[in-house]
């Protein structure tokens, strides 16, 4: 498999499914993804660790309180 951006080998895919080689491959140590259940109040957390990101992917981040969305500048 060769690199989406280069065409060197690839050694990982990122989680937009591109094919990256080290050059192109940006890792980030972990992620937490969270979920309310509005029905219950519970919620559950899922952590995932040593994601890689094609340079063209970025991760955003939205936090709600109240159901309303919070705007931090």
């Amino acid at each position: 498999m060769k690199c989406w951006f280069c065409g060197k080998d690839a050694v990982a895919v990122s989680m937009g499914g591109k094919a990256v080689c080290r050059d192109h491959a940006n890792v980030i140590d972990r992620i937490c993804f969270a979920k309310s259940d509005t029905c219950t109040g519970y919620a559950t957390y899922e952590w995932v660790h040593n994601i890689v990101l094609a340079p063209d992917e970025w991760i955003e981040w939205e936090s709600w309180e109240g159901g309303k969305k919070v705007v931090r500048t």
